[in-house]
C-alpha cells in the first residue's frame, strides 16, 4: 500500500508518494497559478548508482494542465524505467491534484476567478504599469507563506492583461449565445478556456521556455535528495513526448535559442521526439471565434504565435508524428506531406515519419481516431465538451496500448528508425495506418458560423458600450 508524505509547507518543498504498484516514486511541487507546477515520476531503479538515467520531458495539450489527463501513461512509463517530467508550462486556475489516485469528475473543479472586478481595476491603470500581485483575482494570488519558485514567464504589464480580458468579455457573450443551444458544452468550454486565461497574456515561446526551465530546476533540486545524489555524475538521456499543443512545443524545443536568445539553450533538448496529434500552430485547436477576438485586441498569445514552419528548420533529431484521421481540432491535412502550407516539409530532420491512424468502429469498444488519442482520461470535464473538443476518454484504449505506447518504446528504447516504426511494433494495431491523409472535405458553413457569432458578439458589445456612454453623459 502506498504511503503519502505530509503536505509540503511551502511551494518549494517536494510532496512525495511511493507507488509500490508501479515501482516508482512520485514527486510534486509548485503551483498551477504561478506557472511553476511540475510532477515527476521516478522509477525505483534510478536510486542505484550506475543505473541508466532515461528521461522523458512530457508536454501536455492546451489547457490540459493536470497530470490526471495523462497519468495512466506516465505511470506505465515509470514502471518501464523511465523518469518522466511533467511541467505545467501555462498559468492556470487549476487546483493542485493530490498525489493519490486520479480524482473523480468535477472533484476539484477550477476556481472561477473574478475577472470582471480585475478588468475594471486595470482600465483605471496606466498601460505600461507593471502588473502587481494585488491586481490579480484572489484565486490566482500567491499566499504570503508560499515560497516563490522561479519560472521563465516574463513580468506582465497592465496592457498585456487588458488585451486578454477585453476579448474574454466578448468570448463570454459568444458562449452565452452557444449556450442557448448547447448549455453544457458552452459552460465547460468557457471553464476550459477560463482556467488558462492568464497564460494567454504571454507569447507561446515563453511557455516553451518555461517547460525547459521547470524541468531543469526540478532535476537539479531533486538530485540533492539523498537517494539521487549520484545523478549529477550520470548525464541523462533526454527524449521528448508531446500531445497537441505540447506536441508542437516538443518539436520546437531545438528552436528555443533562436526564439528567446542564446542564453535559453537548455540541456533538455531531446534526442528523439514523438508528437501525437500535434498542432502546426499555437492557434490550432482553439475555437475560431476566440482566436479572432484575441487577435482583434492584440493578445500576446495571438500576436506572436508559434508555428512549425518557423521552428522546424532547427529540428534535426529523429521525429515521428502520430495523427488521427478523425481529428477535427487539428485536421490531418495540416500535416499532409504534400500540403501547400509546408508544415511537414519545414522539419529539417532527415529522419522523420508521419503515420495517420484510422477509426475502427468494429473494434470492441469502437475506436475513433480523434484528437485526444494520447490522453488517457477526460473525466475532469463533462463528456459533452470533449465530444466536440478532441474526443472523450475514460481510460486507455487500443490507440494507447497498441499504438502510441509501443511506438514510444520502439523509438526511444529500441532506437527503431522513424520510417521503420510500423514494422517494428510487437503486433499490428487493430486499425489501419497510412502515411498520407485524404483531401480535406469542404466545410464552409463553419466559417459562416464563426463570422455570425463574432458579429453578434460585436453588436452586443457596441450596444452595451453605447448605453453605458449615454448613461454617463
Amino acid at each position: 500500500m502506498s504511503q503519502d508524505s505530509p503536505p509540503a509547507a511551502a511551494a518549494a518543498s517536494w510532496q512525495h508518494r511511493q507507488d509500490q504498484a508501479h515501482h516508482c516514486s512520485i514527486f510534486q511541487r509548485g503551483r498551477h497559478r504561478d506557472g511553476t507546477f511540475i510532477r515527476i515520476f521516478v522509477p525505483d531503479a534510478a536510486r542505484q548508482p550506475g543505473a541508466e538515467l532515461r528521461v522523458i520531458l512530457y508536454l501536455h495539450g492546451f489547457a490540459l494542465c493536470l497530470p490526471s489527463f495523462y497519468e495512466q501513461h506516465m505511470l506505465q512509463l515509470a514502471e518501464q524505467g523511465w523518469i518522466v517530467l511533467y511541467p505545467d508550462y501555462q498559468r492556470s486556475s487549476y487546483r493542485e491534484e493530490p498525489l493519490g489516485p486520479a480524482p473523480a469528475a468535477g472533484a476539484s473543479a477550477p476556481a472561477a476567478p473574478s475577472w470582471g472586478r480585475t478588468t475594471r481595476r486595470l482600465l483605471r491603470r496606466k498601460r505600461e504599469d507593471a502588473l502587481a500581485e494585488d491586481d490579480l483575482p484572489q484565486e490566482l494570488a500567491r499566499a504570503s507563506d508560499e515560497a516563490e519558485l522561479a519560472s521563465a514567464l516574463p513580468a506582465l504589464q497592465v496592457k498585456d492583461l487588458r488585451r486578454v480580458l477585453l476579448p474574454w468579455l466578448l468570448i463570454q457573450l459568444v458562449l452565452a449565445v452557444i449556450g442557448w443551444f448547447r448549455r453544457s458544452y458552452a459552460r465547460n468550454l468557457g471553464q476550459l478556456i477560463g482556467t488558462v486565461l492568464l497564460s494567454l497574456a504571454y507569447a507561446p515561446k515563453h511557455w516553451l521556455a518555461n517547460a525547459a526551465v521547470l524541468a531543469e530546476q526540478a532535476w537539479r533540486d531533486l538530485a540533492r535528495e539523498p537517494q539521487y545524489q549520484h545523478w549529477p555524475s550520470q548525464p541523462p538521456a533526454v527524449y521528448g513526448f508531446g500531445h497537441s499543443l505540447g506536441g508542437l512545443l516538443s518539436l520546437s524545443l531545438p528552436a528555443l535559442p533562436a526564439l528567446i536568445g542564446p542564453a535559453a539553450a537548455s540541456p533538455w533538448e531531446p534526442q528523439v521526439i514523438l508528437a501525437c496529434d500535434p498542432a502546426t500552430s499555437t492557434e490550432m485547436g482553439i475555437p475560431g471565434f476566440a482566436i479572432a477576438l484575441l487577435k482583434l485586441f492584440g493578445s500576446p498569445f495571438t500576436a506572436e504565435p508559434l508555428r512549425i514552419q518557423d521552428t522546424g528548420p532547427c529540428l534535426s533529431q529523429p521525429v515521428v508524428i502520430l495523427h488521427g484521421l478523425a481529428d477535427t481540432l487539428v485536421p490531418p491535412q495540416q500535416w499532409d506531406p504534400q500540403g501547400s502550407d509546408g508544415a511537414y516539409a519545414a522539419i529539417h530532420s532527415h529522419e522523420k515519419a508521419l503515420f495517420f491512424a484510422s477509426s475502427n468502429p468494429q473494434h470492441n469498444p469502437p475506436l475513433l481516431a480523434f484528437h485526444n488519442q494520447a490522453v488517457t482520461s477526460t473525466k475532469y470535464y463533462d463528456d459533452d465538451l470533449f465530444r466536440s473538443f478532441g474526443g472523450v476518454k475514460h481510460g486507455a484504449n487500443a490507440y494507447n496500448t497498441a499504438w502510441i505506447w509501443p511506438a514510444l518504446t520502439a523509438l526511444f528504447h529500441d532506437r527503431v528508425p522513424p520510417a521503420e516504426l510500423l514494422n517494428n511494433l510487437p503486433c499490428r494495431p487493430p486499425f489501419n495506418v497510412v502515411d498520407a491523409p485524404p483531401p480535406a472535405p469542404r466545410q464552409r458553413w463553419r466559417w459562416w458560423l464563426v463570422f455570425a457569432l463574432t458579429l453578434v458578439a460585436a453588436l452586443v458589445w457596441w450596444l452595451a458600450w453605447g448605453m453605458a456612454f449615454t448613461a454617463s453623459a
